[in-house]
């Protein structure tokens, strides 16, 4: 079953530096950095990096609130999205035992 949940994950390749997220909305995708870089900018203008293997916008996705953020990616990063239905997928895979 991990194996089926995993093969219908797909990423997302970013050239270009892309706004993903205006801040004060509610996320409709939490994301993984696979490689690369995100920028979380703040209300003041302050920059969060973030690197591979780090999530952003779990929380707020999963309990449907505001991520407080702007989201910018940096070129050459890649995400992969997940969102709330492949969250409780992974949830439950969790859960069961490895046979």
């Amino acid at each position: 079953m991990q194996a089926i949940v995993l093969s219908m994950m797909q990423t997302q390749k970013f050239k270009s530096e892309e706004k993903l997220h205006h801040k004060g909305l509610v996320p409709l995708v939490a994301y993984m950095i696979i490689s690369g870089h995100l920028e979380l900018i703040d209300r003041k203008g302050q920059v969060v990096h973030l690197n591979a293997g780090e999530l952003v916008c779990l929380k707020e996705t999963w309990n449907h609130v505001p991520f407080q953020y702007e989201i910018k990616t940096k070129p050459g990063t890649t995400l992969l999205p997940l969102d709330r239905s492949m969250l409780n997928r992974l949830r439950e895979e969790l859960k069961d035992p490895i046979a």
